[in-house]
């Protein structure tokens, strides 16, 4: 196989790594939030966070960073609120 491919790939691997640990990070703040939300009363729905959280990533980065993070947001969100809610 071509050594860049390779390269490349290993650099996609070790991305990956971290990008697992933070997602778990992350559902361990979700878990956390919704059982909070629980005891008080409050609905899992965000909207001014979900908004907060596209506008940061629009101020950021290009048109088309922005598009791909946004879509793989979308999923991230909708299962954070899946989680929210157990």
């Amino acid at each position: 196989m071509n050594k860049e491919i390779l390269e490349n790939r290993e650099r996609i691997d070790a991305a990956d790594e971290q990008i697992f640990d933070l997602l778990l990070e992350r559902l361990d703040a979700v878990t956390a939030i919704g059982h909070i939300k629980k005891l008080e009363g409050l609905p899992v729905l965000d909207q001014e966070r979900e908004n907060a959280i596209y506008a940061k990533i629009d101020a950021r980065f290009s048109s088309a960073e922005a598009s791909f993070l946004k879509s793989i947001y979308q999923s991230i969100i909708t299962e954070s609120k899946k989680v929210e809610e157990l």
